[in-house]
């Protein structure tokens, strides 16, 4: 058990100490000695009465200033041992005398109203054994024992006179605790203010010991380790160097043996008796795979198995590949062998090892790469089928040409991959992207632009009946467009090309510029028409943290049975959208303050939100999505 006196010291304080007066005043900027705002004042000492050679504290402020304690009998005390600027303590001299007490600071004396009263003189003359075990005897010998209630060992480990074998005026003996530790044995009368009587000597508490400090190299999870020392049986713990604890056997009071376990790393294993002091038994370095090497090592794509070759690869418990974040397990595994099969996403670089102890070994390993042999045809025109032929070429994701177009690569065969070649494409390098991420470059491909009319940026979507304008190259060669196989209006100025876009066509379909010296045909996806937008993203939601705000002017031709669209983007999970009154934001109808969303979502204008709309605008948030636009129609 262990007890802190400390806590009980002010509570007492107001029986200790009436008053405190001072010998000198306070002038200029001298530190104010008033006891309630600060400065250097006295509010309590103690304990009183206080036994010769044990400790006397004092309470108050700025007592980290006070130079010397006066006790009546004896010259002035300056070995004073400051606890903070709260609290001092000294000893008690043998000579002292009941009396006031004076506090020296550098403004003046402070002298105590009440006087300091002595207990009978309470001493340790001895205790034997001086080296004890928890669990012997201890026996201490001095004058008026019999006034001690309590035996307070080191780190406050508190016997009470209940659990005393012999309690007379000159002896207690009692049996020293598991917890006890090496240090200066304390005897207290158990009082509030306890008075504390120390030994001079310390009393040595025996600790296991080892003969020797195991130094196990090269150890693995499993690995027994012997322990040979002396009073082993006093271990309750035995800690590994990660902190975790680890079952032993004790065979006797000399030997110990546990097994390492699976997350052992490096460092020192510690011993640990009920006194909680640790002592070290054992130091520790797990072993690590070491001479590995990998085949096959290089041209490998995913799918393939690497065969893992060294020492003390048993102790692996997954491979982290290059350009893959989950680690991989291994499909075999003994010392000297390791299997595992290669990601579909790695990439060249360091395979990791990654073992039992947290330690880590690596080996280098190469990807297979597409290899570029010819092109087909050798000078391509923009906008035109290329072939590009080679081997390992369906590890092809795309394909990015000088000028910074990527285009992606669909059904690759082993020798040859067909793209169309952009037409902001230019003469140059272009570059192979794998599928794992991994980038080839390849040789320059001569790229000419089109000679018949092509278009110089193709939009990605477009809304039905909408007039669309597009920037095209030699449109003097233009004849005529057609659109899903249906010849359309257009108008062209200059570099522009202004199309007229049918009402009743919608999906993927073709737009063919066809000239006077040939065809370019673009895919084409056309939607139907949104309506009138009244609001742009895009704009991210976050957590009901944006929203996107309408003013009333955007409802002002609005009308009732229209319907208002929300076009959305980058949905996560719990997303939800809420229409509200833009002034009062309240749900501008039941059910639109909160619901749950899973794309595009709208709202019919009725009489009542007409009314709302016109009045205060309207208010579309939510959460987990993004805003890309607000249509009315």
């Amino acid at each position: 058990m262990k007890t802190n006196k400390l806590s009980v010291l002010c509570l007492a304080g107001a029986l200790l100490l009436t008053g405190v007066s001072f010998t000198s005043c306070l002038k200029g900027d001298e530190v104010d000695t008033n006891q309630y705002i600060g400065g250097i004042s006295l509010n309590v000492f103690g304990p009183s009465p206080v036994a010769r050679g044990g400790e006397l504290r004092f309470l108050g402020s700025g007592m980290n200033q006070v130079t010397a304690v006066v006790l009546p009998g004896c010259a002035d005390i300056t070995d004073i041992k400051v606890i903070s600027d709260t609290e001092i303590r000294i000893t008690v001299p043998q000579e002292a005398q009941p009396g006031l007490v004076t506090l020296r600071t550098p403004n003046g004396d402070i002298t105590t109203k009440t006087e300091l009263t002595f207990t009978e003189p309470i001493s340790i003359d001895n205790f034997t054994p001086s080296a004890v075990l928890p669990g012997d005897e201890l026996t201490i010998e001095g004058e008026y024992l019999n006034l001690i209630h309590e035996v307070i060992f080191a780190d406050e480990v508190v016997v009470s006179e209940d659990n005393f074998i012999t309690h007379e005026r000159n002896t207690i003996q009692l049996v020293v605790p598991q917890e006890a530790q090496t240090g200066q044995i304390i005897l207290s009368d158990g009082e509030e203010l306890p008075n504390l009587i120390y030994s001079e000597d310390e009393l040595v508490v025996t600790l296991p010991s080892v003969e020797n400090v195991v130094n196990k190299e090269n150890a693995k999870p499993g690995d027994l380790v012997e322990i040979s020392g002396q009073h082993l049986d006093l271990v309750r713990q035995v800690i590994m160097p990660d902190g975790t604890e680890v079952e032993f056997t004790l065979n006797n009071s000399t030997e110990i043996t546990f097994a390492l376990p699976e997350n052992t790393s490096d460092g020192d294993i510690v011993a640990v008796p009920a006194s909680g002091v640790e002592v070290v038994v054992a130091h520790v370095s797990m072993a690590v795979p070491t001479d590995v090497a990998a085949a096959p090592a290089s041209g490998l794509r995913g799918g393939d198995e690497i065969v893992l070759t060294g020492t003390n690869l048993d102790v692996v418990t997954d491979l982290s590949f290059p350009g893959v974040d989950e680690a991989i397990v291994p499909t075999a595994q003994s010392e000297h062998e390791l299997k595992v099969v290669m990601p579909e996403m790695a990439q060249s670089g360091n395979l990791i090892l990654n073992t039992k102890s947290g330690k880590q070994v690596s080996v280098t390993i190469e990807t297979l790469k597409p290899q570029v042999e010819s092109y087909t045809p050798s000078s391509v025109p923009a906008g035109e089928s290329l072939q590009i032929n080679g081997q390992n070429l369906d590890l092809v994701a795309s394909v990015t040409f000088n000028g910074g177009q990527t285009v992606e690569v669909t059904s690759p065969s082993v020798q040859r991959l067909s793209v169309v070649v952009p037409m902001q494409a230019e003469t140059g390098n272009i570059v192979l992207n794998m599928h794992n991420g991994e980038q080839v470059e390849a040789p320059s491909l001569s790229i000419s632009k089109p000679q018949c009319c092509y278009l110089v940026n193709v939009p990605d979507k477009v809304e039905a009946g909408a007039l669309l304008e597009l920037d095209v190259a030699n449109g003097d060669k233009l004849e005529r467009v057609m659109i899903a196989g249906n010849q359309v209006q257009f108008i062209l100025r200059d570099t522009k090309l202004l199309i007229s876009l049918p009402a009743d066509v919608v999906g993927s379909v073709n737009l063919d510029l066809i000239s006077s010296n040939g065809t370019i045909s673009y895919p084409l996806e056309i939607i139907g028409s949104m309506g009138t937008l009244i609001f742009e993203g895009p704009l991210d939601t976050g957590s009901w943290s944006s929203y996107a705000q309408i003013p009333s002017a955007s409802f002002a031709a609005a009308q009732v049975g229209q319907v208002i669209t929300v076009v959305v983007s980058d949905l996560k999970s719990g997303a939800q959208g809420s229409f509200k009154n833009g002034s009062t934001w309240g749900a501008i109808a039941p059910g639109m303050e909160y619901f749950t969303i899973d794309g595009n979502f709208s709202l019919t204008i009725t009489q009542d939100v007409l009314t709302q709309l016109q009045a205060g605008g309207l208010i579309v948030s939510g959460q987990n999505y993004t805003i890309e636009s607000v249509y009315i129609k």
